[in-house]
């Protein structure tokens, strides 16, 4: 299905979704957002594994800001309707979907663009790609972003790409947690191909317990994580007999 600048394609248990507004970097309109929001809702119990990636040679340079478009002097409920929700609820999305989300990522990925990246479960990226959380340099708290990335990242390292506003390459983006794997660009294919099909080798209940139990455990109490360890091991057991 394509909808303006998003793809979506099934390929067997898989749901790609792809960036296509390489002319412009990929940089996230507010339809853009929205597109990917409803194909995230769409995932049924057949999907195993969701892959996010972008043509051109960015994966994403960030966020077609809104606000020229509320008026010389819009109000901060205005502000907080149309510049703050629709990211939220992406990321939310992406964290929300029941199944893991693995992001692709060649060339830039920046402000909105590192936070739809790095939020997904696992972010493979080409060596030469870039991350960066820039929105200081306009005097603005890149609060969006950082919502996104706070459970994914230690708190100085998000603090030091903020106030900094310094780009880290693929190797430092692994090294501070953004990054699970570097690979050559012409290698990065190969990698998200090996990396998806020993995940589909396993079952929608154990993918989907994976993810569970890692979205909810590092919040919980010692005693609670291991309640839920239990039931989720047992319910994708049973699944079996």
């Amino acid at each position: 299905m394509n909808m303006e600048h998003i793809k979506t394609r099934r390929s067997g248990d898989m749901l790609e979704i792809v960036l296509d507004r390489g002319e412009k970097g990929n940089s996230l309109t507010r339809e853009m957002g929205d597109a990917i929001v409803a194909a995230l809702a769409g995932v049924d119990d057949s999907v195993k594994l969701v892959v996010l990636s972008a043509t051109g040679p960015d994966f994403c340079a960030g966020r077609d800001s809104p606000m020229p478009t509320l008026g010389p002097k819009p109000n901060a409920e205005t502000i907080r309707q149309a510049v703050a929700l629709p990211p939220l609820a992406l990321y939310d999305a992406v964290k929300a979907v029941p199944v893991p989300v693995i992001a692709v990522v060649r060339g830039r990925a920046v402000g909105a663009g590192c936070a739809l990246a790095c939020v997904a479960d696992i972010t493979l990226a080409a060596s030469d790609a870039v991350f960066q959380v820039p929105e200081m340099e306009r005097d603005i708290p890149p609060t969006l972003v950082m919502a996104a990335l706070a459970d994914r990242v230690p708190v100085k390292t998000l603090a030091w790409m903020v106030y900094s506003r310094l780009a880290l390459d693929a190797g430092q983006a692994r090294a501070a947690g953004l990054v699970q794997e570097v690979v050559a660009p012409d290698e990065l294919d190969a990698a998200v191909a090996s990396l998806t099909a020993t995940m589909l080798s396993n079952t929608p209940v154990s993918l989907r317990a994976v993810k569970q139990f890692l979205s909810l455990a590092p919040q919980m109490p010692p005693p609670a994580a291991s309640g839920l360890a239990a039931h989720l091991v047992s319910t994708a057991l049973a699944a079996r007999f």
